[in-house]
């Protein structure tokens, strides 16, 4: 029987995850659900596409993963289903597979809505009913029709040169760790072996990646590249983002020497 993750902004205050694990449960009793997190800021695409392009290839091949995260009721919305590498993922067609992806899905499908029926709680109404049926061995092409491409969001970054490279913020753990958008290969290639300074508030930098939190003594701010690989900014020990006053979205820039 494959696994069912469940990712959403839906918070763990409400009973709108209890709900959606119980129309499954309803339907495929010995279903295994696994949170991966429902404490994604509310409609962040960007961050549940972080989340999961960081997450999903941990679970068996064949997994099937809900994402209702700035699920929209609108009338125009599309709930899909999508293949990619070898693994399932159900929700909104709102830009964030897309991001998740960064290529295009071996298959992509429009569910069908049974009369275009308005809901207010799509995870509820029909993406648990889509990911009962694939537990239920149904193929994508039987739950709708064949799109060619995902709705595409699209984040402005200006263009790294070879003196310059700007990162976002994308993430933030429970830690205060500030996790961007630059990779290490990414930051190696325009580096080439330079000295760096990394600028994330006026007249506050660091010079140097450090290997792990403990590098520096407690209190002290530092960077890494984390198990991830992606460039973050930490106080070990501490909360870096309510220290710095940084959060999701916010700016940093590399300055390479």
């Amino acid at each position: 029987m494959p696994i069912v993750t469940l990712t959403s902004d839906l918070g763990n205050k409400d009973y709108y995850v209890a709900i959606i694990k119980g129309k499954i449960l309803s339907r495929v009793p010995n279903a295994q659900l696994v949170d991966i997190t429902h404490e994604i800021t509310p409609f962040n695409i960007q961050e549940a596409a972080f989340v999961l392009k960081n997450t999903f290839n941990h679970f068996p091949a064949k997994t099937i993963h809900l994402v209702s995260v700035h699920a929209e009721t609108r009338s125009d919305t599309k709930v899909v289903v999508i293949e990619h590498q070898n693994h399932y993922f159900v929700g909104m067609d709102n830009g964030l597979f897309a991001l998740m992806t960064e290529e295009l899905p071996k298959q992509i499908i429009a569910v069908n809505r049974a009369g275009n029926t308005p809901s207010s709680f799509l995870a509820k109404d029909i993406m648990s009913d889509v990911a009962a049926q694939l537990l239920e061995g149904k193929t994508l092409q039987s739950l709708g029709s064949p799109l060619n491409a995902l709705e595409s969001k699209t984040y402005l970054r200006p263009p790294d040169n070879n003196f310059v490279m700007r990162a976002s913020i994308v993430y933030i753990d429970r830690f205060g760790n500030l996790i961007t958008n630059v990779s290490k290969d990414r930051f190696e290639k325009i580096r080439e072996g330079r000295e760096f300074v990394i600028n994330y508030k006026r007249n506050e930098e660091l010079r140097e990646i450090s290997g792990t939190y403990s590098d520096v003594p407690e209190g002290e701010r530092l960077c890494l590249f984390n198990s991830s690989g992606n460039l973050e900014i930490a106080i070990n020990k501490g909360n870096a983002s309510q220290l710095l006053g940084l959060h999701l979205d916010n700016t940093i820039q590399i300055e390479f020497e």
